[in-house]
């Protein structure tokens, strides 16, 4: 019989972490193991789709979240949760039961603790994925399941910090840079060859992600660069692009930003663009988006948040500047812009560090033997 691995991933959209737990279900059927994947109820289908499309075993079930807040979602949302976690629980046990997995890889929290009756220290392995607060209600959380929880794999150095900076023991975890194929694989990008210089953002349109930021910088730099076009590649919540929009018009930039919406081809988004930028506010824990375009020879201007330092090396690859501060985003990407070589070779830098850094190749390997060892 193949080893067995589960990946518990209850994906609502398809995001950074679910393309990581599909890129790690991938590698390791490669190597032989057979992967099942357990996904939400809630949600809509496409994660399920693309597991199914990739050969995976796929059990859904009512994988929710628990929420402190008050607000009459949330309220509603953790009551429904608590209503059938007694099912989720049978779900839970009748398959581990039945399929056996020899490792359960764990991406979500939430998940875990509303699972950690059925959690195994000899089994389990909680794969991290974003900077943990330092506060009392997490610093319990994480007490709870390390009890339950036989190792964390952080996605980077800033995860692994936050890890143990609210008592998670060192040897408890290891940290395992996401890796994804790389894209020039199949032949290199044909670019497009019009007049413009294209800045891009690429992934979910919210405020922890710095698309204000974004557009105030951009407004900085539109007198003296007139061919430059801000592209936004991605979704959110309707009321907030309506928010960004009102606000690109009101800066008079409107006719110079093209907003395309969920592209899932990585070659259509990064073959537009000349610069990626990442202004998160929030502490990202390794972003994808900034990983993508280094391997596709694009530099990086991003914020010194999280992980992102950990992808991009300062004045080489890329620029990183200080969070919430337009004016320096401005003059980092005038700087690129106003300078073509060292744009080109930023590029060049970019994807010469990614492919030794965040190839899928290695990722799968250091996971592999993880699982193997623990």
């Amino acid at each position: 019989m193949k080893d067995r691995v589960a990946i518990v991933c209850a994906a609502g959209i398809i995001s950074g972490k679910e393309i990581m737990a599909l890129e790690l279900g991938t590698g390791l059927s490669s190597l032989g193991c057979s992967i099942e994947m357990v996904t939400s109820f809630w949600g809509n289908r496409e994660f399920r789709e693309r597991c199914a499309r990739d050969g995976f075993a796929v059990h859904v079930m009512r994988l929710g979240f628990i929420s402190a807040s008050l607000d009459k979602s949330s309220i509603y949302m953790t009551g429904h949760q608590l209503f059938h976690w007694p099912g989720l629980l049978f779900s839970y046990r009748r398959f581990v039961k039945c399929r056996k997995p020899r490792r359960i890889v764990q991406t979500n929290w939430h998940h875990s603790l509303l699972l950690f009756p059925l959690l195994r220290a000899d089994r389990d392995l909680l794969w991290v994925h974003e900077v943990i607060p330092d506060k009392p209600q997490y610093r319990r959380v994480f007490g709870w399941l390390a009890k339950r929880i036989g190792h964390f794999v952080a996605v980077s150095q800033a995860v692994a910090t936050s890890l143990q900076r609210i008592g998670i023991a060192q040897n408890q975890i290891s940290v395992i840079y996401n890796g994804i194929a790389d894209p020039l694989e199949s032949g290199e990008l044909t670019r497009s060859t019009t007049n413009r210089q294209v800045i891009g953002i690429v992934g979910q349109i919210a405020p922890w992600k710095g698309h204000d930021d974004l557009l105030d910088a951009f407004s900085m730099i539109g007198p003296s660069l007139p061919r430059a076009e801000l592209h936004l590649f991605g979704r959110g919540e309707a009321s907030y692009e309506a928010f960004l929009k009102e606000r690109a018009s009101s800066l008079g930039i409107a006719d110079r930003i093209v907003w395309h919406g969920f592209l899932s081809a990585s070659r259509q988004i990064y073959g537009q663009m000349d610069i990626c930028v990442v202004p998160s506010r929030s502490e990202d824990a390794l972003p994808t988006a900034a990983i993508e375009a280094a391997f596709f020879r694009i530099p990086v201007v991003a914020t010194r948040q999280g992980g992102l330092p950990e992808i991009i090396e300062d004045g080489c690859t890329g620029l990183l500047v200080d969070a919430g501060q337009p004016a320096q985003l401005a003059f980092s990407l005038t700087a690129l812009l106003e300078n073509e070589s060292r744009c080109t070779e930023m590029g060049r830098q970019a994807r010469r560090r990614a492919t030794e850094r965040f190839c899928r190749g290695r990722f799968v390997r250091e996971f592999a033997a993880l699982l193997d060892k623990n």
